[in-house]
Protein backbone atom coordinates (compact mmCIF):
# COMPACT_ATOMS: atom_id res chain seq x y z
CA UNK A 1 0.00 0.00 0.00
CA UNK A 2 3.06 2.30 0.85
CA UNK A 3 4.32 2.08 -2.58
CA UNK A 4 1.26 2.42 -4.04
CA UNK A 5 1.24 5.22 -2.46
CA UNK A 6 4.68 6.54 -3.15
CA UNK A 7 3.83 5.83 -6.83
CA UNK A 8 1.29 8.24 -7.05
CA UNK A 9 2.84 10.93 -5.38
CA UNK A 10 5.83 11.00 -7.83
CA UNK A 11 4.04 10.91 -10.29
CA UNK A 12 1.67 13.89 -9.21
CA UNK A 13 4.81 15.94 -9.12
CA UNK A 14 6.12 15.14 -12.12
CA UNK A 15 3.22 16.71 -13.49
CA UNK A 16 4.31 19.77 -11.80
CA UNK A 17 7.51 19.79 -13.61
CA UNK A 18 8.33 23.39 -14.99
CA UNK A 19 8.45 24.74 -18.27
CA UNK A 20 9.44 28.07 -17.33
CA UNK A 21 11.28 29.79 -14.61
CA UNK A 22 10.51 33.32 -13.37
CA UNK A 23 10.72 36.28 -10.57
CA UNK A 24 9.70 39.17 -9.95
CA UNK A 25 12.32 41.83 -9.87
CA UNK A 26 12.79 45.38 -9.87
CA UNK A 27 16.36 47.04 -11.05
CA UNK A 28 18.50 49.53 -13.15
CA UNK A 29 19.41 48.90 -16.76
CA UNK A 30 23.11 47.78 -16.94
CA UNK A 31 23.26 47.45 -21.18
CA UNK A 32 20.84 48.37 -23.64
CA UNK A 33 21.40 46.17 -27.08
CA UNK A 34 18.65 47.29 -29.90
CA UNK A 35 17.01 44.39 -31.89
CA UNK A 36 14.72 46.36 -34.07
CA UNK A 37 12.19 49.35 -33.96
CA UNK A 38 10.49 47.51 -30.96
CA UNK A 39 12.50 45.20 -29.51
CA UNK A 40 16.09 45.39 -27.47
CA UNK A 41 17.93 42.73 -24.97
CA UNK A 42 18.75 44.27 -21.84
CA UNK A 43 21.15 43.49 -18.54
CA UNK A 44 20.66 44.39 -15.15
CA UNK A 45 22.59 46.22 -12.73
CA UNK A 46 21.59 43.95 -9.69
CA UNK A 47 22.91 45.33 -6.65
CA UNK A 48 19.61 44.05 -3.69
CA UNK A 49 21.78 46.30 -1.11
CA UNK A 50 19.84 48.85 -2.92
CA UNK A 51 16.03 49.75 -0.91
CA UNK A 52 14.99 50.17 -4.38
CA UNK A 53 15.69 46.83 -5.67
CA UNK A 54 14.83 43.88 -5.33
CA UNK A 55 14.29 39.83 -6.56
CA UNK A 56 11.26 37.55 -5.37
CA UNK A 57 11.56 34.03 -7.38
CA UNK A 58 8.48 31.98 -7.93
CA UNK A 59 7.45 29.63 -5.08
CA UNK A 60 7.06 26.60 -7.57
CA UNK A 61 9.20 27.03 -10.39
CA UNK A 62 12.03 29.53 -9.29
CA UNK A 63 14.17 31.64 -11.50
CA UNK A 64 17.73 31.80 -9.43
CA UNK A 65 19.41 35.47 -9.52
CA UNK A 66 22.81 34.07 -10.59
CA UNK A 67 21.03 32.84 -14.09
CA UNK A 68 19.94 36.59 -14.76
CA UNK A 69 23.48 37.77 -14.08
CA UNK A 70 25.26 39.45 -16.91
CA UNK A 71 22.83 37.47 -19.39
CA UNK A 72 20.67 39.64 -21.62
CA UNK A 73 16.59 39.71 -21.72
CA UNK A 74 14.44 40.38 -24.03
CA UNK A 75 12.32 43.51 -23.97
CA UNK A 76 9.25 43.36 -26.61
CA UNK A 77 9.02 47.41 -26.85
CA UNK A 78 11.86 48.96 -25.59
CA UNK A 79 12.56 52.30 -24.49
CA UNK A 80 15.23 52.01 -21.85
CA UNK A 81 18.51 53.70 -21.36
CA UNK A 82 21.49 53.41 -18.82
CA UNK A 83 20.02 53.35 -15.28
CA UNK A 84 16.78 53.26 -16.10
CA UNK A 85 14.76 51.56 -13.43
CA UNK A 86 13.08 48.36 -14.53
CA UNK A 87 11.03 46.20 -13.10
CA UNK A 88 7.95 43.55 -13.95
CA UNK A 89 8.50 39.48 -14.36
CA UNK A 90 11.70 37.64 -15.71
CA UNK A 91 10.73 34.74 -16.98
CA UNK A 92 13.14 31.95 -18.73
CA UNK A 93 12.25 29.43 -21.49
CA UNK A 94 14.20 27.18 -23.67
CA UNK A 95 14.23 30.65 -25.60
CA UNK A 96 15.74 32.73 -22.95
CA UNK A 97 15.18 35.47 -20.61
CA UNK A 98 12.35 37.32 -21.39
CA UNK A 99 10.52 40.57 -19.71
CA UNK A 100 6.79 39.31 -19.27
Amino acid sequence: MKAVIFMTVLFSFSSFACSTYDAQFSSKVKEVMQQDDYSCLVKLDMNLSENSQSWRPHRICPLDIEVVQDQYISVRHCNFDVGDSISGYIVQTDNGLELD
